[in-house]
Formats: C-alpha cells, structure tokens, sequence
C-alpha cells in the first residue's frame, strides 16, 4: 500500500520569504527615494554637512518600519524574525548599493543605517502584528 502524502502545509511555522523579499525592494527603493528627496532639497536651501548621517539615519528607519509593517500586516505571525530579516535584506541591499556609489569605500555610518534599518524593520513588524482590525457594528 503506497504512503499517503499529507496534504498539510505549516505556513505559520515558516517566514514568507517572497513577501519578505519583496518588502525589502520596497523599503530600500523608499529610502534611495526619501535621500534624493532630501538631496534635492538640500540643493535648494544648502543645510550644512554635519545634517546627512542624522538624516540617512531617520530615513533607514522609516523605509525600514514602512518595509517591516508592510510584511507582516496580513499574517500577523511570526512578526520579530520577520521584520529582523525584511530589516537585514533592505540593509544588505541599500548597503551594496551605498558601496557602489561610494567607489568601494566602508563607513561607519553604513554599519549605523544597517542596524538601525534591522530595527526599525522589526519594530514596525511588531506593531503591524498587534493592531486589531476595527469593528464594524
């Protein structure tokens, strides 16, 4: 007699990597979009040197939080390793891309960004998980 196969799938016991994938794309293309935003504006009203690492910074959080909600909003399971690995993916990601254009040179301002981004990932990831739906009566 041949085995049965099971027909059971553990979604919940694993991450989604695609959706994780994904949202990473997402939050780094967020934050290469909120830096020209800022370069461009810097242009306009010349703030000084000593702004762009605070602002890199503020700008690695907030695509990192939008990245980490984004990817645990549906499931609302598993929200810390999730939002742990969308927040590591869009730093390896937006730090390749911060080395290419900075013709191979390491800073410690990449090393910031990519924790504050792993952080920012997973705090936004935990409260997508905690936010009930609201009732409709």
């Amino acid at each position: 007699m041949p085995e049965k196969k099971s027909g059971r799938k553990d979604n919940g016991k694993i991450m989604p990597m695609k959706k994780i994938g994904f949202c990473s794309v997402i939050g780094a293309s967020l934050y290469f979009l909120e830096l020209v935003a800022f370069s461009a504006a810097e242009l306009k009203l010349s703030f000084g040197g000593g702004i762009y690492l605070p602002v890199g910074v503020a700008a690695a959080f907030v695509s990192a939080f939008i990245a980490g909600f984004a990817a645990v909003y549906k499931e609302k399971k598993n929200a810390l390793p999730c939002g742990a690995a969308t927040g590591a993916i869009e730093a390896l990601i937006c730090d390749i891309v911060l080395i290419a254009v900075n013709g191979g040179r390491v800073g410690k301002g990449l090393l910031l960004v990519a924790g504050v981004s792993v952080v920012g990932a997973a705090i936004g990831a935990v409260v997508a998980a905690n936010i009930n739906p609201k009732r409709k009566y």
